[in-house]
């Protein structure tokens, strides 16, 4: 009797996604591979984005895989076509346009989304993101008119683009006080070094207080803080830290915190269902909690933890060697991110 076709389908067509794809079809020849994105664009390195801001380099350039990649490893690729709906005891996910997808092991690596602090929600139109490459598009069509940047809360994203943009002349002003996801060793002592090496870089840095309002001013935005400070700038860049991107589980009955709940397998609460990188919130037995993880370390090696997994293996995770940043010559630990320098 020849053997059964195991469809596996992916949710997500990032870090996670696309290592956790490679490593089933290296192991399955003969598995049914599904990889659904809500995004339109391909599988692109997102840690180069900022980079990508220095010169006029083809955005296809960022992508990690051509789509010919998608073809010879027979992935059935679906770009643009979000999830809205998941039943686990169909094993159904239903897409955007009502499309029902039947699948017989689940990895959901949805990733994660710009988080919206509550106070700035009404802001949202006045605010710019740094997250995918349409949003490089868009700020590179700006670039000429910027002279001033305003970074509103920290994570490693606002630091690598400062470092682009400071490299391309730009003044910036970093409102230091959204440490939500921040992914680097913080404390009191790691968060004045981090203050003084950006004064020494020639950034201009507000902390102990918050962005409350912003408007449209005589020239550009103007952006408020609590203490009564007024930021006349061109951009209000949003920048502090990312939330799991897992709304359409919404009913599904997976237990979900922070973001979805897994073990040290990777294994959700249903079974057939699986979730790594940034949506998931995974058990380290070094820990014996659970973190979020974030970044491309963290992403990429937990879709190979989920893959080997979902293939019958019993991989445990591990807590994954943190990278550095370095500004002004200090050096910061960070975690999931391969870690960059802004002084070169």
């Amino acid at each position: 009797m020849p053997k059964k076709q195991i469809h596996y389908m992916i949710i997500g067509n990032g870090d996670t996604g696309n290592y956790a794809a490679e490593t089933i079809r290296k192991n399955d020849p003969d598995a049914y591979v599904t990889i659904v994105s809500a995004q339109p664009t391909h599988y692109v390195d997102h840690s180069l984005l900022a980079s990508f801001l220095l010169d006029k380099q083809d955005i296809k350039k960022l992508y990690v895989h051509p789509y010919t990649w998608y073809r010879d490893n027979r992935f059935n690729l679906r770009l643009n076509q979000p999830a809205i709906s998941l039943d686990p005891q169909k094993h159904e996910i239903m897409l955007a346009h009502n499309e029902i997808i039947h699948y017989d092991k689940l990895l959901i690596a949805s990733g994660a989304k710009p988080k919206l602090p509550e106070p700035l929600a009404r802001y949202e139109n006045m605010l710019t993101r740094f997250c995918t490459p349409v949003d490089l598009l868009k700020m590179r069509e700006r670039l000429d008119a910027l002279k001033h940047v305003t970074m509103i809360g920290g994570d490693c994203i606002a630091l690598h683009l400062a470092g682009s943009l400071l490299k391309l002349g730009k003044s910036i002003t970093f409102i230091l006080n959204e440490y939500y996801f921040w992914p680097m060793e913080f404390d009191e002592s790691v968060k004045q070094r981090l203050i003084d090496s950006l004064i020494k870089k020639g950034v201009n840095v507000i902390s102990e207080d918050i962005t409350m309002e912003i408007k449209s001013g005589e020239k550009g935005i103007d952006v408020h803080t609590k203490s009564g400070k007024v930021i006349k700038t061109d951009m209000a860049c949003l920048t502090s830290g990312m939330v799991p991107s897992i709304d359409f589980l919404r009913d599904s009955g997976i237990d979900v915190q922070t973001g979805i709940l897994v073990d040290q397998y990777m294994h959700t609460s249903i079974e057939d269902i699986w979730a790594a990188g940034e949506c998931a919130t995974v058990y380290y037995p070094e820990l014996k909690d659970y973190r979020q993880t974030t970044g491309q370390i963290n992403a990429q090696y937990l879709g190979v933890v989920a893959a080997r997994n979902m293939l019958g293996e019993h991989k445990t995770v591990t807590l994954q060697e943190p990278g550095k940043i370095t500004i002004a010559g200090e050096d910061f630990i960070t975690y999931g991110w391969k870690g960059f320098s802004i002084d070169i």
